[in-house]
């Protein structure tokens, strides 16, 4: 299970909770891969959890976009390209390859979205956020 640390909030609480939100359902995929080592088939399960993963992303990223072009941010579209990306991965992700090998997958699926949202947080997010606090926004 991930757990969530204080460092990589920003001190905008709203995209705090969303990225708070990422994690829970990264931890869901964890969750799931218990079960998958037990024998048991989480085919649908991870399925469910992978799309709703996209739509949150989707729904977090449009927030901070707005925000973003509300407040006229230097780096707007280098941060949308990050965001663009990870989106043409999850979307193209091989739903064949967690068919056949649903542990695995999942396994491969949790460590590439730790790797890509911490990363993320910690480098492109903390750019952002002094404009944000200094905008007001919670």
């Amino acid at each position: 299970m991930i757990l969530w640390d204080k460092k990589y909030e920003i001190g905008v609480r709203s995209i705090d909770e969303q990225h708070q939100n990422l994690v829970r359902l990264i931890n869901k995929v964890e969750l799931l891969l218990h079960d998958a080592e037990q024998g048991i088939d989480i085919y649908d399960d991870l399925l469910a959890v992978v799309t709703e993963i996209k739509e949150y992303t989707i729904y977090h990223f449009r927030y901070e976009e707005k925000l973003f072009h509300q407040f006229h941010y230097e780096f707007e579209e280098e941060h949308k390209k990050e965001h663009d990306d990870l989106i043409q991965a999850v979307e193209n992700l091989d739903l064949s390859g967690m068919d056949e090998n649903q542990l695995e997958f999942g396994k491969g699926l949790v460590k590439f979205l730790v790797s890509w949202l911490f990363r993320h947080i910690g480098g492109s997010d903390f750019l952002y956020r002094d404009m944000l606090i200094a905008n007001g926004v919670k």
